[in-house]
Parts: C-alpha cells; sequence; structure tokens
C-alpha cells in the first residue's frame, strides 16, 4: 500500500520512513506541505501521514486540499502533532484528518494507526465495488427495460403499419398499371387531333389549350417514375419497421449464434438517418463468416451504442471505418473514428454509469456503462484508444 509521507524535519522523517518501509509500505517523502501536494497530485496514495507544522503549507492545509480533491477512492490521512489542545484536534478533524498521533511517535502505536486505516480504506473500496456492481445492475435493468419498450413498439408498428403499407401498396400497383391504359388513350388522342381539327376549328382550339394546361407530354415522363418512388417509399417504410423487429430480436432465442456482419448491417441501417444527416461515410471491413456464440440482442445493443457516439463524435463529412476480424479463438471488433476525442478526465469516467458529457436531457449517460457490462459478461474486454482532436477507437474482444 503506498504511503506519503510529510515531515519538515529531516532525522525524524528518515526514521519513520524507514519504519514504513519495514512495514512493507511503498513510501514517498516529502520534506513539507507544498512538496507533499505535488507529490498527492502525481500519485496514488491510499495513506497520509503528515506533520502538522511545516514551512510553507502546514499539515491541516494539506488535509484540507487533499478532502477537496475529486478522486474516488477515499484517503486515509493520519495527522502527526506535539499539539495536544481540545480546539486544535478539533480544528484538524475538522479539516478531514481521520486519525491524529503524538509526537515523537510510539513505532508500535503508529503500527497499529496504520493498520486501523488499512481496514478503513479496505472497507471503502468494497464499497465502492458493491456501489458500482449495484449501479451497472441497475443501468442494466434500465437499458432492457428500454430494449423491452422498443421491442413492444416495433411489434405494434409492424401490425399497425404493415398492413395499410400493404394496401397502398397493391393500390398503387393497380394503378400504375391502369394508367399506362390511360396515358396510351391520351397518346392516342394527341395523335388523331390534327383529324379533328379540319372538321371543327373551335373544337381543336379548345383540345389543344386542354392539352397544354395538363402537360401531358410531362405526365407521359414523369408519372411511370412517380409510382414507382412511391412504391420505393412504401418498400422502405416496412424495411425500416423490419430492421426495428431485427434489432429488437422479437424473434429470436435469447442466446444464439450470431454472424457479426448481419448484426452490424442491420444497426448501420437503424442508424442510417444519422449517418446521412451528417453525411458520415461508414467504411465496413468484416469476414462474412464470423460468428459468435453470444446473446444477440445485447450485442446489437452494444454495436448501437458505439457507433452513435461516434457519429455523435464525428464532424460532418468524417468517415467512420468498422472491422472484424478473427483472432486466434477471440472475435476482435474495432469502430474508429476520427472525431473529437476524449479527454483524460471523461476516460476516467468513461464506463461509469449516468456520467454523460452531453446536455441535460440529451443522454443518460447509459450507454457505455450497460456495452461494458454486457461485453463482459459475455467473458470478453471493451478497450478505448483516443486522442484529443483525433479521433477514438474501440476494441471489442469476444470469445467466438
Amino acid at each position: 500500500m503506498k504511503v506519503l509521507l510529510a515531515e519538515d524535519s529531516l532525522t525524524m522523517r528518515r526514521l519513520l520512513a524507514s519504519q514504513l518501509r519495514g512495514w512493507n509500505y511503498e513510501v514517498t517523502e516529502a520534506a513539507d506541505g507544498t512538496e507533499a501536494w505535488e507529490a498527492f497530485e502525481s500519485g496514488d496514495f491510499t495513506l497520509v501521514l503528515t506533520d502538522w507544522v511545516m514551512p510553507g503549507m502546514d499539515g491541516v492545509d494539506l488535509i484540507r486540499r487533499i478532502r477537496a480533491d475529486d478522486r474516488p477512492e477515499y484517503v486515509y490521512v493520519i495527522l502527526l502533532t506535539a499539539r495536544s489542545e481540545n480546539e486544535n484536534l478539533v480544528e484538524a478533524m475538522e479539516a478531514g484528518a481521520d486519525d491524529f498521533l503524538g509526537k515523537p511517535c510510539n513505532p508500535k502505536e503508529l503500527r497499529v494507526r496504520l493498520l486501523a486505516g488499512e481496514r478503513i480504506v479496505n472497507l471503502e473500496l468494497e464499497l465502492i465495488r458493491q456501489n458500482q456492481k449495484l449501479l451497472d445492475t441497475q443501468a442494466a435493468l434500465i437499458q432492457s427495460e428500454k430494449l423491452a419498450g422498443v421491442g413492444q413498439l416495433a411489434a405494434g408498428m409492424a401490425h399497425e403499419i404493415n398492413n395499410p403499407i400493404a394496401f397502398v401498396t397493391n393500390n398503387l400497383a393497380v394503378l400504375q398499371r391502369d394508367v399506362q391504359s390511360l396515358l396510351q388513350l391520351t397518346q392516342d388522342f394527341a395523335d388523331a387531333l390534327p383529324k379533328f381539327q379540319s372538321a371543327d376549328l373551335d373544337t381543336a382550339a379548345q383540345l389543344r389549350k386542354q392539352q397544354q394546361q395538363c402537360d401531358l407530354p410531362w405526365l407521359h415522363e414523369n408519372l411511370p417514375q412517380l409510382f414507382q418512388s412511391s412504391r420505393d417509399g412504401l418498400f422502405r417504410v416496412r424495411e425500416i419497421v423490419n430492421n426495428l423487429r431485427d434489432f429488437a430480436h422479437l424473434d429470436e432465442a435469447d442466446s444464439d449464434i450470431m454472424n457479426v456482419a448481419n448484426a452490424m448491417r442491420s444497426t448501420l441501417q437503424i442508424l442510417a438517418a444519422e449517418t446521412s444527416e451528417k453525411q458520415i461515410t461508414v467504411d465496413t471491413d468484416i469476414d462474412g463468416d464470423l460468428t459468435i456464440a453470444c446473446r444477440p440482442a445485447k450485442l446489437k445493443q452494444v454495436f448501437h451504442s458505439l457507433l452513435l457516439n461516434a457519429i455523435q463524435a464525428s464532424e460532418d463529412g468524417q468517415t467512420i471505418r468498422v472491422n472484424a476480424r478473427q483472432e486466434d479463438d477471440h472475435a476482435v471488433i474495432r469502430i474508429e473514428d476520427e472525431g473529437c476525442g476524449i479527454d483524460d478526465n471523461t476516460r476516467k469516467h468513461l464506463f461509469e454509469p449516468f456520467y454523460t458529457t452531453r446536455k441535460v436531457g440529451a443522454g443518460r449517460g447509459l450507454g457505455l456503462a450497460v456495452s461494458y457490462g454486457v461485453i463482459r459478461d459475455h467473458g470478453g474486454s471493451i478497450d478505448v484508444e483516443t486522442m484529443v482532436g483525433e479521433g477514438t477507437t474501440f476494441t471489442i474482444s469476444l470469445p467466438v
């Protein structure tokens, strides 16, 4: 366990450091509070042993700074002091000291106080782990409910939308067929119009005027395409509903063999509107035969989350690259963007539930936390490589 020792007396500091190392602590020494704070900022300490009276920053000010630091792990602080007045001890405890020890220190008493600190630190760490586990479970439950809601919505959409799509599509097909006959009739009429002109000039002129008003040449040229594009639009609506059903995995078992290329293609179709809006190109290089024994609905959920993050991080016109190959007995999937990258502070919290850098209401901060849990439950790993201003690559490794 790492210990930060702040003591301005060289003799006392060397003596304490020797004792601490004899108890198998990893010790960093500081000659005053300022030096100790600089070491604390750049290190990862769980125990701090500090003198009170030191030049520059004293021990109480050092403790206040430590308590104001936002690191998640608890730091146990023991204050060394020759002061024994109650008001002094109250000041130290209010500043954030966990314990205090009179100088000169009795080695046995110091050892006992350090062991007590270790127990408290370990309890704090265990509490953090349990809280994290609880948050992971809560996030997974929320995301499962959301997915169930998507599934119910997709089922309702399939029932409510596919039926009207079917009869509108059939009606369009009939109209397209019959309008061809009407167009042929109008063409025959236009061809015969010069013959009417010699018999009845007024009627012929009126017919020509009506012909111009309805723009028969335009109708002949464009009506077939209008019917076809309308039918294509209806087929696209049906495809969207089917993709939504496929994404929610309504018709498949919970555990199955999933083709990675098909799953990625389905997910990209779900996100087609987002990529089109930002004119983002998605380059895919996926082994078409790559399959994984998994829970397909959950992995599609992960793909969706990572791809959506990549889209949101990208500028208009940039490229996202998706690569998937089998390496040894693992499927390795990489999703790389050219976007804004992730700063160090955000990266520390990247997989924490409810942590988000987006505006309030724009996201719940669950996507990456749930993705991490899903990959972990599959016995795999998820890693991130990023550089601010240059982009981010998420790498998923899953046993096939």
